[in-house]
């Protein structure tokens, strides 16, 4: 392991001093650093870099280093702008090395880039070396401060922080790293079977921001990932042993009582769905309160099983939450099972934004509602199960200032977009998994086809086609824009609305306006409707069969997997068509029909840092661990904390 040599002669700091000790971090950057957790040196050397590349280090390009990536340092020599079609911007920069040999780096759409280098300054240059005749480029290069004098066989890169440049947070890194107090950081000792992880906190710190090589780096990281899994692992612990200690009211299920339920439900369920409501019904017939992650493809039948469960409780006069991730989709899910619980005694209601109708304080009630649910006004003291749909919309934090509005109810936690095995275990590891794998008869995957943007004339064509044939037809944009916007819904309504009868709908709009073109389009007076991802759930037309997205490259996978589940809900088969340039993502959705495969390519693609985001997860803390690539590291984690007794 790396040695901290040169430290000795600093002044020490303790790990709890303030990062506003460091010179240079003001109230302003303080506040900026705190966003992501960085209060304190010891939370600054724990900010560690998501990647760890080998670099060479090189005095001039040569051939032989080409394809590899490289550090060379060396001034400006000239910088030289240009025009392309489209508006698009080109800067090239031309760096003069000490013995006089050049090399260039490119970088385009950023023209305010010419002011940034003037001739003679000196900088260093990190990227992949490669040779067009008898010029070296740097390819995806990173132009750095000749003062940050970056050494080593490594390159690290961090996490971008708002506001604060690479160059400001690797200065009050190598600040923190001299002056810290190595001698007063002790960290809790790991559960038995992981001790082989156990080495000095100090000499691994330094290693993942100073690191000899990427091995030594690599055996660094292995270590802290260890610490986080057990973290984690022991906070799904504590999850899973509170619920399982604590009381629960419980709602048994006799025959009679599964008969009217099923009654109620105006669906044929299949075997998948019918074997799911039993799973269900059998952990809330207790002892313990349920917890349960119900996941789904779309268009197998998650919300029939769901009220399914609902109805369990409902019948014994329980109050019941569904939290939906937009207003579209609790509004419809309202009108569908008010509908269904019609003359039942059950009091349904609506709590979004824009529509809150007075609660029952007494009686069974089942809410649907979005984030409006959270809300710290809102009592809810008397609840027995919440309904959580489409998870990966909400954080795990959001989840659970739902439950903690109740006396420990039980938990239902709902997904359409499947979720591989690895990211399961972290987000949902306190939960027990039931799975729909088969959709109801009738009902069959959509294929979708890829169409290059300049084809947009035969998409058209299949617009009028599904229009003939008394179909609706779905048209997503990524932005709602304004009149002329490229990928904007209000231009492409206006290129469609001459030739059909096109309907807008948007985030933007009043919810009654909203309401009002979907009440259109599902009665047949709109043939066509045009909006943003809105209708990524919550929409169901049964005659809608054709699904057209504009600029399907902007989308993710989990995105585009679920409009095109918008379609097909009928009797007659659907369709969807992804325009603009074929990435990786849309060529994944051609490829297959099943999420549950498509989950693990968009795992795949993205990696686990996107998927496991603040906002989708809670686990900002996951600084080292990869639950992709650590798979193995993670199982080990959770028997040994498992095993551990107390957690």
């Amino acid at each position: 392991m790396a040695t901290h040599g040169g430290t000795e002669t600093a002044a020490k700091l303790a790990p709890t001093t303030p990062v506003t000790a460091l010179a240079g971090v003001g109230p302003t950057t303080a506040a900026r650093l705190a966003l992501v957790g960085i209060t304190t040196l010891f939370d600054l050397v724990s900010f560690f870099p998501r990647r760890c590349r080998p670099m060479r280090e090189l005095a001039a390009p040569c051939e032989e280093a080409c394809a590899e990536l490289v550090r060379l340092r060396g001034a400006v020599h000239a910088v030289r702008s240009a025009w392309l079609p489209g508006r698009r911007s080109m800067v090239t920069v031309v760096f003069a090395c000490d013995d006089g040999s050049q090399f260039e780096s490119v970088f385009f759409n950023q023209p305010w880039l010419k002011k940034n280098y003037p001739v003679g300054q000196r900088r260093v240059v990190e990227g992949q070396l490669v040779q067009k005749g008898k010029r070296f480029l740097m390819q995806q290069a990173r132009i750095l401060p000749i003062a940050a004098q970056p050494t080593g066989e490594v390159q690290l890169r961090y996490p971008d922080i708002e506001g604060i440049g690479g160059a400001r947070l690797q200065h009050w890194l190598a600040l923190a790293l001299a002056t810290i107090d190595w001698a007063m950081i002790v960290l809790p000792p790991l559960p038995t079977g992981l001790e082989e992880f156990a080495h000095e906190a100090p000499a691994l710190l330094l290693a993942m921001h100073r690191p000899k090589n990427v091995d030594e780096h690599e055996a660094a990281r292995r270590y802290f990932a260890v610490r986080e899994a057990v973290t984690l692992f022991k906070a799904v612990e504590r999850a899973r042993r509170a619920r399982a200690q604590r009381a629960a009211r419980t709602f048994a299920v006799e025959p009679a009582l599964a008969a009217r339920i099923r009654a109620r439900i105006p669906l044929v369920l299949t075997g998948d769905q019918d074997a799911a409501l039993l799973a269900l019904w059998q952990r809330l017939a207790g002892p313990a309160a349920m917890g349960v992650l119900l996941q789904g493809d779309v268009g197998t039948g998650k919300t029939a099983v769901a009220i399914g469960a609902a109805l369990a409780v409902l019948a014994r006069g329980g109050l019941v939450v569904f939290l939906a991730p937009t207003e579209l989709l609790a509004e419809q899910h309202h009108s569908t099972v008010s509908a269904w619980l019609a003359g039942s005694g059950v009091a349904v209601t609506l709590h979004t934004a824009a529509h809150k109708q007075a609660m029952t304080k007494t009686g069974a009630q089942l809410v649907f509602g979005t984030h409006a649910l959270l809300g710290s006004d809102l009592e809810l003291k008397r609840l027995d199960l919440v309904i959580v749909d489409e998870q990966h919309r909400f954080g795990v934090q959001q989840r659970m200032a739902l439950v903690n509005k109740g006396d420990n109810p039980h938990v239902l936690v709902m997904t359409a977009t499947p979720i591989p095995r690895t990211l399961a275990l972290v987000l949902f590891g306190d939960l027990d998994v039931v799975t729909l794998r088969h959709r109801p008869p009738g009902r069959t995957a959509v294929r979708a086809f890829h169409l290059v943007a300049d084809r947009w004339a035969r998409a058209v064509r299949s617009i009028a086609r599904a229009v003939r044939r008394r179909g609706r037809v779905f048209v997503v944009c990524p932005a709602v824009g304004e009149e002329g916007e490229k990928g904007g819904v209000v231009r492409v309504r206006d290129v469609l609305q001459p030739h059909f009868r096109c309907g807008l709908v948007h985030g933007r709009l009043a919810t009654g306006e909203r309401q009002s073109v979907l009440q259109a389009f599902r009665s047949g007076a709109i043939d066509v409707l045009v909006g943003t991802t809105v209708l990524e759930v919550g929409v169901d037309v049964p005659d809608a069969t054709l699904m057209v997205v504009v600029a399907a490259d902007r989308f993710g996978i989990a995105t585009l997997h679920q409009l095109r589940g918008r379609v097909g809900r009928g009797r007659r088969r659907g369709l969807a068509i992804l325009c603009g340039p074929r990435s990786e993502r849309v060529a994944a959705i051609c490829r297959t029909t099943d999420g549950f495969a498509l989950a693990e390519a968009d795992l795949a693609l993205r990696g686990s840092g996107e998927l496991l985001g603040t906002a989708q997860s809670g686990f900002s803390e996951l600084r080292a661990l990869d639950p992709v690539d650590d798979l193995e590291l993670l199982l080990r984690v959770r028997k040994a904390v498992a095993g551990g007794g107390d957690a």
